[in-house]
């Protein structure tokens, strides 16, 4: 019997028959271990670096209106990010967006085997199983993966409220892209503010492109989704763009084959190899 999921993990079962499945690698900024794992204070753990702001209101507010399965990680991404591939240079941070984490500093081989073991893994072996309940019962499901993103970097404003981030396959970015272009309230960005042509992340690439499901990632700008209120406007705005390519039954098969995703090749969350 697989062991349950820590505490830290988030599972929104399904309420509608559909093959889909919401992501949320940054949902929250909880440090299993306590502050002292990381030497830094709370102030600094809830600035952008620790967490997507709104990123998980968001995610709840999507998955209730398209009865979807969710999968929310709210162990900080300061202890090591799901978003990486453990053992890269940015899994365990040692300093984020100019603030020194002194209790990623000088972590041996060990520390980080020990980090992806217990903070790393758990949140990927329940999305892994969720694939699998879909693929057990004949399903092919569609993979959407949520973020946020802060409104300046590198003392640059960003102007886009939304990004659609993809590769190789368009099924559902092509349409929701055109959706929201169509709005006249709206900047949206195509691969903006980040691109999925170059670094996906790990998750979707593990989880979507290497298994060639149908998939799509959203980042939503934070200042648009940093209270409840707004991140339920911003569930009703992607709710509704989604529903045209999520309504196709031919969504829900596999994309045409790719090249292996560089990296990822006998990973395999089960075994945690290659950590």
């Amino acid at each position: 019997m697989a062991e349950p999921a820590p505490s830290y993990v988030e599972e929104i079962a399904a309420t509608a028959e559909r093959p889909l499945l919401i992501l949320c690698d940054h949902a929250g900024k909880e440090v299993p271990g306590g502050l002292g794992l990381l030497g830094i204070d709370a102030a600094a753990l809830s600035r952008h670096i620790g967490w997507d702001i709104g990123a998980a209101d968001l995610t709840r507010g999507l998955a209730r209106r398209l009865g979807a399965a969710a999968v929310l990680d709210h162990c900080s991404r300061l202890v090591i990010d799901p978003n990486r591939r453990p053992g890269s240079a940015t899994s365990v941070p040692a300093v984020s967006d100019d603030c020194v984490i002194p209790g990623n500093q000088g972590l041996d081989a060990t520390d980080l085997r020990e980090r992806a073991g217990r903070y790393f893994l758990p949140y990927h072996r329940a999305v892994a199983r969720r694939v699998a309940v879909f693929r057990r019962a004949g399903q092919t499901p569609a993979i959407v993966s949520v973020h946020s993103f802060t409104p300046r970097m590198n003392g640059e404003d960003r102007p886009w409220q939304v990004g659609i981030l993809w590769r190789h396959d368009r099924r559902i970015a092509d349409p929701v892209l055109d959706h929201l272009r169509a709005r006249s309230d709206l900047v949206v960005g195509d691969n903006q503010p980040y691109s999925g042509l170059g670094e996906f992340g790990f998750t979707v690439e593990f989880h979507a492109q290497r298994t060639r499901l149908p998939h799509v990632m959203f980042e939503v700008r934070q200042d648009e989704i940093d209270t409840p209120e707004k991140a339920e406007r911003w569930a009703d705005i992607l709710a509704d763009a989604l529903a045209e390519p999520l309504a196709r039954p031919d969504l829900y098969t596999r994309f045409d084959d790719v090249p292996e995703t560089p990296g990822l090749e006998g990973f395999s969350w089960r075994r945690g190899s290659r950590l």
